[in-house]
């Protein structure tokens, strides 16, 4: 499902309008019946409902809303915040409408107002947020932020109108304070607020509902942000073949571990396996052999001279790369630590060898001293950076990276023409063409060491199999998240572990498959 920003919308409402006919007070009529289908849920025949509406469209869908609930028998009243000279077109034709009916509306434009609007919807059964709409883009203050805190402190249900009262729906931030629903009813399409942190915390459940915008409209809209869904994912996966052999399943080379982090090839290499491969190499400092041979008997190791414990030679690098052209992807950096001897491994990679190329962890830490290799790569590269990283290679603050995590992914892989996997609590996949992809599933037990370095085996596999970069790193990222959801299950947030979500890897799979 696509997902948008303000001005998407704008677009859209103009050209239903204009293009389609569709008069905006139709629009509104819709949206406000839409959100009273979702109150009746919520409701009993003793139930009372609130609606507390600001000046704008959105106060005029609660204001359509609260009609059709009194007129279907509810009892609804209405508070009204601001100036009503400031009234909307369209909002002010419903309120024309509302006067006209047996419905209780108060004016607020200040604190006794406001307290008085407390003291009612204090013990209401269910209270409709439709004070500020996707147009909010300066901090709450004022008689608006003390209703906020009214809202949040009720014990009725609460219900926002399109995005809670304060986020900035573009961004997903808070604009000082906002309304913690219960639940979110969006309008059209879910917007970047309804969908990203820290603003989806404050949506509740989120539904999605239709205002009879028509699908070619939304169809033909180039909107560049989209969700990762579980159906895209199933279409996507390469099917195993009955008259089969490994060789149809692709061949992946990760070089990995280093002294003391052999755990991260050793989960990188099982989590490729598990997602498909046909044949997986383990490139790993001759130290490491045993231990790594051991537990990842299933891959070939190509143990390579060391010049201390746990390091490759820098002597080794042509040998490393000999070693990787058989393969139909190069994976790098879990656990190999950060020398001069990464450096040269990675500049060899992406300019001279002709695969697809994924770089993680400390693949990204040298990556970022250099970045400007890519200017020179030679094949597809994906990486997998978590906001640390980014920062390391954007040289932005980690504050900017955690506050616009979709514009700073998109940015860098427009400038160097690399699929970015920005990890977090949404990953974001975001591709040269300037698309964007956001995954929602996963779960906080995935907070856990180890857990990017499966990621990465997973995306590996799934290129080896023949997907194109771009498509196995939005699956790898869904299936990555859907196994952590699998495996909660059993584990609990708490108890999960990276290796686990191996196990999840082969539920996963086997539910994308039926």
């Amino acid at each position: 499902m696509k997902i948008a920003v303000e001005k998407d919308i704008r677009i859209i409402d103009q050209t239903a309008i204009e293009k389609y006919q569709i008069p905006q007070l139709i629009l509104m009529e819709n949206a406000g019946m839409a959100l009273a289908e979702e109150v009746r849920k919520h409701l009993n025949s003793h139930s009372k409902v609130v609606v507390v509406a600001g000046m704008g469209n959105n106060g005029g869908d609660g204001l359509v809303c609260a009609r059709h609930l009194h007129n279907s028998g509810v009892q609804v009243k209405i508070f009204m915040i601001g100036n009503l000279k400031k009234l909307s077109v369209y909002a002010n034709q419903n309120y024309e409408i509302i006067k006209h009916l047996q419905v209780q509306v108060e004016l607020i434009n200040d604190i006794s107002g406001i307290k008085k609007m407390g003291k009612t919807i204090a013990y209401d059964d269910v209270v409709v947020d439709c004070i500020f709409g996707i147009g909010l883009t300066k901090e709450v203050e004022g008689v608006y932020e003390l209703a906020i805190e009214e809202i949040n402190n009720c014990s009725g249900y609460v219900i926002s109108c399109d995005i809670p009262s304060g986020i900035h729906a573009s961004e997903g931030l808070i604009m000082k304070t906002a309304v913690r629903a219960d639940k979110t009813v969006a309008l059209c399409l879910p917007k970047v607020g309804n969908i990203m942190f820290p603003a989806a915390e404050f949506n509740g459940e989120l539904v999605v509902k239709g205002i009879s915008i028509p699908n070619e409209l939304l169809e033909e809209m180039e909107i560049p942000l989209s969700s990762v869904t579980h159906d895209m994912i199933k279409k996507v996966i390469p099917k195993r073949q009955r008259n089969t052999h490994k060789g149809v399943y692709g061949k992946a080379s990760i070089i990995a571990g280093s002294f003391g982090m052999t755990g991260a090839a050793i989960l990188c290499g099982k989590s490729a396996l598990r997602s498909g491969v046909g044949l997986l190499k383990l490139i790993i400092p001759e130290s490491l052999h045993t231990i790594i041979t051991t537990s990842v008997p299933e891959a070939v190791t190509v143990p390579l001279a060391e010049t201390r414990r746990g390091v490759f030679g820098i002597n080794q690098v042509e040998k490393l790369v000999n070693t990787c052209e058989g393969a139909d992807v190069i994976a790098v950096g879990p656990g190999c630590g950060q020398n001069a001897e990464m450096n040269e491994i990675l500049r060899h990679l992406i300019t001279l060898v002709d695969k697809p190329v994924i770089i993680d962890a400390d693949g990204l830490n040298t990556l970022a001293k250099h970045v400007d290799v890519l200017r020179n790569k030679v094949n597809d590269v994906i990486i997998t950076p978590h906001p640390g990283e980014m920062s390391r290679l954007t040289n932005l603050p980690l504050e900017v990276i955690n506050m616009h995590p979709i514009n700073t992914a998109r940015e860098f892989a427009s400038k160097w023409k690399v699929v970015v996997v920005l990890k977090g609590a949404r990953t974001i996949i975001a591709l040269p063409s300037g698309k964007a992809y956001i995954n929602v599933n996963g779960n906080p037990g995935m907070a856990t060491a180890g857990s990017g370095d499966v990621l990465t085996g997973i995306i590996t596999s799934l290129v080896a199999q023949g997907m194109s970069s771009e498509k196995a790193a939005i699956a790898g990222v869904y299936i990555h998240g859907y196994a952590g959801d699998l495996m909660i299950s059993q584990k609990g947030e708490y108890g999960l572990i990276a290796g686990d979500l191996i196990e999840g890897i082969t539920q996963a799979f086997r539910n994308l498959e039926l």
